[in-house]
């Protein structure tokens, strides 16, 4: 490198995108949730532990020049409208193009963004950017394990990486690594060659804890193959099934420093072992009222009730009523269950704190997540849902900084149940959701958790027990049940394959 200092701009477009969900995205979501631009995105983003701060701190560290762009992230949800993308997209070209001459680009992206007009959203962006800086200027790229990820994104970044982990705890490490790289290919170091394999296999984000069957395996035999100094990263992408696009589903990308051939053969086994490891995708799940039997049963508390057909983190609206109606006819002494429901809110407001009031919760934004509820209860507690996250490392921060905001919330008591509804769908990734309206967690029976894997983290320390529920939803584990038509084909479990 010479003496100047490296001139290299940092930014992201993140977004889940659930295909099959219902409305569309628009700017006003990101907006909501992290919309930041220039100098702003690193007031908002730098000391998180999110994967752009671990980028800036890995700039820092490298005395890079650093020039900030365009930072935007929303919550999982329905198809991104193309007004929404092009208006990021052509924000972020411009912002990159008003700065040239870069000495490089970093990017934090997700993998699973879908908008009306593009199905490979990642793909389209990178072609776009490497357009504008041309082939040597240096491109690296973060991305969320649960992307589903195109060919063209592979040829145009010179490197993709990964999280680590499901429940995500790693997105920091994973973003200062890639400064760290970045620093490598500016001084001459490194001539990364990359190869993708595809496999034929679509996992419910059920089956994609890291921690478990099949992607331990896979985990595991990565963690061997990065001891071959040739690698220089190994990206176990799980994919997001509910994305319906060619990309969709599983597929392993291999970078190494100048080996194309070992790219493509570690790729390939990868990808084969997952193949291997594939019935383990399988979950078990109950029917709901069943469910809180079985963790009736079970000694001590809290016992996690999974509630992932209604996983917030994978773009559902968190109103599924399945799970509220069967804690209430069970009528459980002590649990808790967190529904999105503006209009409930706002009646709860109306009646203030200490009121008793009939009121009809969650079941509205769709078909597919149940009838709303009728419920009689008593407001314990109104506030504004903002707080403090008390993991520093959660899947929530790792897009969105380290504070929760759920809009106006309520505590409702209704016999035994507690009740939190908010205004903002918010996925239950740390305690302070729960421990921030006044419910004390580990005093609880049951707690549903609208979540697959990403509950994990904050939750699992503080359990006596865990059981999924087969309610009904945008998330469910049956994938059957989804109308695909751009999906790859064939693919386990959908089809059999040899």
């Amino acid at each position: 490198m010479s003496s100047r200092r490296p001139r290299i701009a940092v930014g992201g477009i993140i977004h889940e995108t659930h295909t099959f969900a219902e409305p569309v995205t628009g700017l006003d979501q990101f907006a909501a949730q992290s919309l930041y631009r220039g100098s702003a995105v690193v007031e908002a983003l730098q000391g998180t532990s999110s994967g752009l701060g671990g980028m800036l701190a890995g700039c820092a560290d490298a005395e890079f020049e650093l020039i900030p762009t365009l930072y935007a992230a929303a919550m999982p949800s329905g198809m991104v409208s193309a007004a929404a993308y092009c208006t990021l997209r052509d924000e972020l070209l411009a912002a990159l193009a008003a700065v040239a001459p870069l000495d490089g680009v970093l990017l934090a992206l997700h993998g699973a963004m879908v908008a009306e007009n593009e199905r490979d959203v990642e793909g389209d962006l990178l072609a776009r950017i490497r357009a504008l800086l041309g082939p040597q200027i240096p491109l690296v790229v973060e991305l969320d394990m649960h992307g589903n990820i195109s060919p063209r994104s592979v040829a145009h970044a010179d490197v993709l990486l990964a999280f680590h982990t499901n429940p995500h705890i790693d997105p920091y490490e994973r973003g200062a690594e890639a400064a760290a790289i970045m620093a490598r290919m500016l001084r001459g170091d490194l001539q990364p060659t990359a190869a993708i394999a595809q496999a034929p296999v679509l996992l419910a984000p059920q089956a994609t804890g890291t921690a478990d069957l099949p992607l331990r395996a896979v985990h595991a035999r990565a963690a061997e193959l990065r001891s071959d100094p040739r690698v220089v990263a190994i990206c176990v992408m799980a994919g997001f099934a509910y994305a319906d696009t060619p990309d969709t589903g599983a597929s392993m990308i291999v970078t190494t420093d100048d080996a194309p051939e070992c790219a493509q053969r570690y790729a390939d086994e990868l990808a084969a072992l997952l193949m291997a490891q594939r019935e383990a995708a399988l979950p078990l799940l109950y029917p709901p009222a069943a469910a809180i039997q079985r963790a009736l049963a079970l000694p001590g508390g809290p016992i996690i009730l999974v509630d992932s057909a209604d996983n917030i983190g994978g773009g559902t609206p968190g109103d599924g009523t399945d799970a509220l109606r069967a804690l209430l006819a069970a009528d459980v002494p002590e649990s808790a269950v967190v529904i999105a429901d503006r209009e409930a809110v706002a009646a709860c407001w109306a009646a203030g704190a200490g009121a008793e009031l009939v009121v009809r919760v969650g079941g509205k934004v769709d078909r597919w997540h149940g009838e709303p509820v009728q419920v009689r209860g008593v407001v314990r507690t109104l506030c504004d849902g903002t707080f403090r996250c008390e993991l520093q490392a959660n899947h929530f921060a790792a897009f969105y900084g380290d504070s929760i905001r759920m809009g106006r919330t309520v505590w409702l008591r209704v016999g035994g149940v507690n009740v939190v509804l908010t205004e903002r769908k918010t996925p239950p990734f740390d305690l302070a959701q729960l421990r921030g309206v006044g419910i004390i967690p580990e005093s609880q029976k049951l707690i549903v958790v609208k979540s697959a894997v990403a509950y994990r983290a904050a939750y699992l320390p503080i359990a006596a027990g865990v059981v999924e529920m087969d309610t009904a939803g945008l998330c469910s584990a049956n994938l059957q049940r989804f109308p695909y038509q751009y999906l790859r084909r064939p693919i386990f479990p959908l089809d059999t394959i040899a």
